[in-house]
């Protein structure tokens, strides 16, 4: 079988057509899982090696050794705050018996699906997705396989499955609705790229809070970054050279943050004397800069994915949820109050 040009292994459903089996028996009979007859179990493992889901009964056992452990397949290694989420993540498994197998993706689609294949036919427990892309294509093979999984920070855009989120909306309207209340009415939002639907929920968060308090949002009121400094670094320079008169700007990442804050300094512009910051994400490098912060813990995130795919793993028809954290706001020095 054939999609997107790439030749992949046949799915649980589709042995389940194939067999007459219900694709929970076939899923038992992988894990070793449950009670299985003798002759269904016989009948199950030989239909695995005809369809080369399996090779060999040998090979069928010894997948069972990795019943233990769950793929945690993350899409981004250069944000802290998600690199925070892989630590706790992996210490609360080891807490309940599970190694966890840590997937770099560098936010590749073919990477993820290809990960995900591999812990799927490997019989790993279950996987945990941390800021990846996500596409179609990684839904199907979800839905087909019935695969215990949780998207943790970011899940498949209109796509139903376990996801763990900051409430990025909430998260801005706070931020925003801050800024309003010390006093600021000129204020400017960087955002992450438009393809994220944690920039987007953010971007809505800071627009309806403006919209909510009577004021203007025009078309300079909102540039587009790309999570990373340099487009923080950019914004900088284009808000000076632009001669744009905010008195404060909403931040939507640590990193744009960043590279913001070293762009005003080689400009001589004072924080918070001449331009007030808020950002989204709490990280060390905030802390040192003293700015002004709103995030949900990562230590709350990362248990609440562990427990979603925990009682996937324990019953396969447990209910799917939709977690949202409130994040919280951390004041510093970043925002002066205007007169």
């Amino acid at each position: 079988m054939e999609r997107g040009g790439k030749i992949l292994g046949i799915t649980i459903k589709e042995l389940s057509e194939i067999s007459g089996y219900s694709t929970a028996t076939i899923s038992r009979v992988i894990s070793n899982k449950g009670n299985v007859k003798p002759e269904t179990r016989k009948e199950i493992e030989k239909l695995l090696i005809e369809t080369n889901y399996r090779t060999n009964i040998m090979e069928l056992r010894r997948s069972r050794i990795n019943s233990d452990r769950v793929m945690i397949i993350i899409g981004d290694l250069d944000n802290w705050y998600y690199i925070e989420l892989v630590r706790i993540l992996n210490q609360l498994f080891d807490e309940n018996g599970y190694s966890s197998v840590i997937s770099y993706s560098g936010n590749q689609m073919e990477k993820e699906e290809e990960y995900l294949r591999r812990s799927i036919h490997e019989n790993y427990a279950g996987v945990i997705f941390v800021n990846v892309v996500g596409d179609e294509n990684l839904k199907e093979i979800l839905t087909e396989n019935q695969y215990p999984a949780v998207f943790l920070n970011r899940g498949i855009k209109l796509a139903y499955f376990n996801t763990v989120c900051n409430d990025n909306y909430h998260g801005a309207y706070q931020a925003t609705n801050y800024l309003i209340g010390m006093g600021h009415r000129k204020i400017g939002h960087l955002m992450g790229p438009n393809f994220s639907p944690t920039a987007t929920d953010r971007r809505r968060g800071f627009v309806e809070a403006m919209e909510d308090k009577k004021i203007p949002v025009t078309g300079n009121s909102i540039y587009q970054g790309n999570y990373s400094y340099e487009s923080g670094y950019q914004y900088g320079e284009h808000i000076i050279k632009q001669g744009l008169d905010f008195t404060a700007v909403f931040v939507g990442g640590y990193q744009m943050t960043e590279g913001l804050l070293d762009c005003l300094r080689v400009y001589g512009v004072r924080v918070p004397d001449d331009l007030s910051i808020i950002s989204f994400d709490e990280t060390p490098s905030m802390r040192r800069e003293g700015v002004t912060t709103v995030c949900a813990s990562p230590d709350k995130m990362g248990k609440s994915a562990v427990e979603l795919l925990l009682a996937s793993i324990a019953d396969g028809t447990a209910e799917t949820r939709r977690i949202f954290h409130e994040p919280a706001m951390i004041k510093r020095n970043s925002v002066k109050r205007m007169k």
